[in-house]
């Protein structure tokens, strides 16, 4: 049976939590009416904050450790209202250590369960300024299949998804704030990533803007060639849907497409370097 999938392009108001938690809220309300039997939700980057927010992530950082974290404890209730799993993009704050903040993603499986959170390992720009990289590309085993997590600029490097890939995701999920007024390389550098690991891909980007940044959207959901299931590349909150075919993505790796099983890893060397 196909996945059902859905990619909610949002405009997150800065620094404003609440607001944004409840827009994402009111948004799962709307895709679980129009889609009904929809099984994972994707939410762009830093969903919950918005990008700029500069010293205010120290105080808008959630641990996942804290069941009064706000994001956390509303969304995974929504999760076990619609059994439905959730991505999302938010600030965390390390258990252990308080200072340290990540730019993350977090899976809540259909339980209302948290299944675990990704740290971006590719830290762009100015986030080096308020976040400790990741180290560890992490693959989700979930009664839909095993989903792969990376973060924006991620996508840029091309060891990111493969290793995702070669750890069995079916589907690699990019929250990002790819900002304008580079969209056709957002486009290329998803396409590629999706092509090359010959693996489904959701792309979920915002709108709007911060302070000194703009964000185009243009968010999609590829299939196992690179090709494009659905997309939104107007400037607008929506919602995107659409059915992941398993089948497909098999076929396509034994026939024809098959780069993942035929690498020369001993070639290689130079990539570790």
């Amino acid at each position: 049976m196909p996945v059902k999938v859905a990619c909610i392009q949002t405009a997150p108001l800065l620094c404003n939590k609440e607001v944004n938690v409840q827009k994402m809220c009111d948004w799962i309300d709307k895709t679980m009416s129009k889609y009904p039997g929809t099984q994972l939700i994707v939410f762009p980057e830093l969903a919950t904050t918005g990008y700029e927010c500069g010293e205010n992530f120290k105080e808008l950082a959630e641990d996942i450790q804290d069941p009064e974290s706000y994001s956390i404890k509303i969304l995974r209730s929504y999760a076990y209202k619609y059994h439905v799993h959730i991505v999302y993009g938010f600030p965390e704050r390390d258990s252990i250590k308080n200072d340290i903040i990540y730019n993350s993603q977090i899976l809540i499986d259909d339980e209302g369960q948290i299944a675990g959170t990704y740290q971006k390992v590719h830290l762009f720009d100015s986030e080096k300024k308020w976040f400790t990289p990741g180290e560890t590309y992490k693959v989700f085993d979930t009664c839909i299949g095993k989903l792969g997590l990376f973060i924006c600029y991620d996508a840029s490097f091309p060891e990111a998804a493969r290793i995702l890939a070669l750890k069995g995701a079916d589907i690699l999920i990019n929250s990002t704030n790819w900002e304008h007024p580079t969209f056709i390389d957002m486009e290329l550098v998803m396409q590629a990533r999706a092509f090359e690991n010959t693996t489904f891909l959701i792309c979920c980007n915002r709108i709007g803007r911060d302070k000194d940044l703009s964000f185009f959207g243009h968010s999609r959901i590829l299939d196992p060639l690179g090709g494009v299931l659905t997309k939104q590349d107007d400037e607008t909150e929506d919602v995107l849907a659409a059915d992941l075919d398993f089948e497909r993505m098999s076929y396509v790796r034994g026939h024809y497409y098959t780069m993942l099983s035929e690498r020369r890893p001993d070639t290689y060397g130079l990539l570790i370097q």
